[in-house]
């Protein structure tokens, strides 16, 4: 499908494409919607194979990042930047090279951290641009946006076991991570402090290992961990996990974790998840928690806001629950039925300040 084909399918606004000769820098930066404010979302440094993997990837998660914002009440929209290269490999000059492309886009585009890129990525970023969040505290930034993203994933999960099993503790619980990155990580050493049976995976075989014995976890295969019979399963991962084979083999009650687009067809896999009596809490109204802290520390810092807005994701995770078996319509229907009412409120107000001016 064409560029703006692909555009007009998802309701993108801009798809900028940058190449710097000099160091090497090639990326692409997404802005999906400015409805409720400047589009904000991470920088993803990933060894794309090929171009059109790379826009693919950041058209989904400009789009995913709309939704997050407007779900968690926060005035931004929603942006994202796929920077195509080994991030291990990554220098000084390719990010001083995207933080002035950023510049560039005038604060249309606000970025942060993502798969690849860190706080102290974003520390240099801010030597050549305004337009970025996730700094160090040292900065005035919120810091480790991973720290509210677990939380908010945890609070999902709660409220997503106390629909789908009547009782929201761990305690007794079988819960498998997929995916121990920064995130999972975090939401599998909650997990056990509350009393849960924990299977981790993922494809670092060193990183597994060590948090398996941290916390006294079991190990699985990374392209077994979904068919691992458990209560809930949480992918923390890449996107795409949730296909028509997957769906088949999961042996879960509750489906709930960070990844970002874990459905391979939205909404159609959270229907073939709901008809076989599997509850899915969508991605975005989990996996807020950082979207909120970069959010937050665009108005200023206040880490006190910062977790009163994470706090409401384990309502909001209830109410769109709730609303799909009310309707008898998915969750990801539910949530998207969500964020559209909040788009279209803002629009509406647009159109009426405008109408006054």
């Amino acid at each position: 499908m064409a560029v703006f084909d692909q555009m007009a399918a998802m309701g993108h606004e801009e798809v900028i494409f940058h190449s710097d000769p000099a160091s090497g820098l090639r990326a692409i930066v997404a802005i999906h919607s400015t409805a409720l404010g400047p589009a904000l979302g991470g920088a993803r440094w990933h060894p794309y194979a090929t171009e059109e993997e790379a826009l693919e990837d950041v058209l989904r998660l400009a789009s995913a990042m709309t939704a997050k914002a407007a779900v968690a009440g926060i005035d931004l929209g929603g942006g994202k930047a796929a920077v195509i290269g080994d991030p291990a490999a990554k220098t000084d000059a390719q990010i001083r090279a995207y933080a002035r492309f950023v510049d560039g886009l005038g604060g249309r585009y606000i970025t942060t951290t993502d798969v690849g890129t860190t706080t102290r990525d974003m520390d240099r970023i801010r030597e050549e641009t305004r337009y970025v969040v996730g700094l160090s505290a040292e900065r005035g930034g919120g810091g480790d946006t991973s720290i509210l993203t677990a939380q908010t994933v945890v609070a999902g999960m709660r409220a997503a076991m106390r629909f789908a099993l009547g009782d929201e503790s761990f305690r007794g619980r079988h819960v498998v991570v997929s995916g121990v990155g920064k995130v999972g990580a975090r939401v599998a050493r909650q997990a056990v402090a509350e009393g849960a049976r924990v299977t981790v995976s993922d494809v670092r075989a060193d990183a597994v290992r060590a948090l398996a014995a941290e916390i006294r976890a079991e190990v699985v295969a990374p392209e077994r961990a979904h068919a691992v019979e458990c209560d809930v399963f949480s992918p923390n991962a890449l996107g795409k996990v949730l296909t028509r084979r997957t769906i088949l083999q999961l042996r879960c009650r509750v489906v709930c974790g960070g990844a970002n687009n874990q459905l391979e067809e939205d909404p159609a896999s959270a229907s073939a998840l709901a008809a076989r009596g599997i509850v899915y809490a969508p991605d975005y109204v989990v996996n807020c928690g950082g979207l909120i802290n970069a959010g937050v520390e665009w108005e200023g810092y206040d880490a006190s806001r910062a977790h009163a807005l994470a706090d409401r994701v384990y309502d909001t995770t209830l109410d769109v629950l709730e609303e799909a078996q009310r309707r008898g319509i998915s969750t990801a229907e539910a949530a998207a039925l969500r964020v559209e009412r909040r788009l279209a409120a803002a629009r509406l107000a647009r159109e009426a300040q405008r109408a006054t001016a």
